[in-house]
């Protein structure tokens, strides 16, 4: 009899097992609502004449400072230069017209003060850092033999580099 009840049991466990697998198989891609993404931090599209430091930065604190007046929303305390200064980048970034253009074009389309925390801005940043005198990314003190990097880590040479808005 115990042959018996095992071959029970091992049907019902293979029976059960059959069903779940068929129960879990469907058709339908999603089977939840799709909720898309809210806009976080932007970014606009860089380009135009270079700015430097100094009047990116004021020009940005300008524009934040006067669309939350129109708002009626409290003052934001920000420092220049550290405020459009991509995060431990050195006094030597420039800055995209078209992409401070478009940060001043975003502040002024805010509705509520939320706004300014919800999308903060990011300007453009073009690094004219001299690179001479620090070797390579993993040739330990080598003197570099590259021209100066546009704005980037250490080993790569990107054009871009987001800051400021924060």
């Amino acid at each position: 009899m115990s042959k018996r009840r095992s071959r029970t049991v091992s049907c019902l466990c293979l029976c059960g097992f059959a069903l779940v697998a068929a129960a879990s198989c469907t058709k339908q891609k999603d089977t939840q609502d799709y909720v898309p993404s809210q806009r976080g931090a932007v970014q606009p599209d860089a380009g135009g004449t270079l700015v430097d430091e100094a009047t990116a930065c004021a020009a940005l604190t300008s524009a934040e400072s006067s669309a939350r007046k129109d708002l009626h929303c409290p003052a934001a305390a920000h420092t220049c230069p550290e405020y459009v200064r991509p995060a431990g980048g050195a006094d030597c970034f420039q800055y995209e017209q078209a992409s401070l253009d478009g940060c001043v074009d975003l502040f002024s389309s805010f509705t509520t003060c939320e706004d300014f925390a919800l999308h903060p801005c990011l300007l453009s940043a073009v690094s004219k850092c001299d690179s001479t005198g620090g070797g390579e990314a993993g040739a330990g003190g080598a003197p570099s033999t590259e021209m100066p990097s546009e704005a980037g880590s250490a080993g790569t040479a990107t054009s871009e580099a987001g800051a400021g808005g924060v």
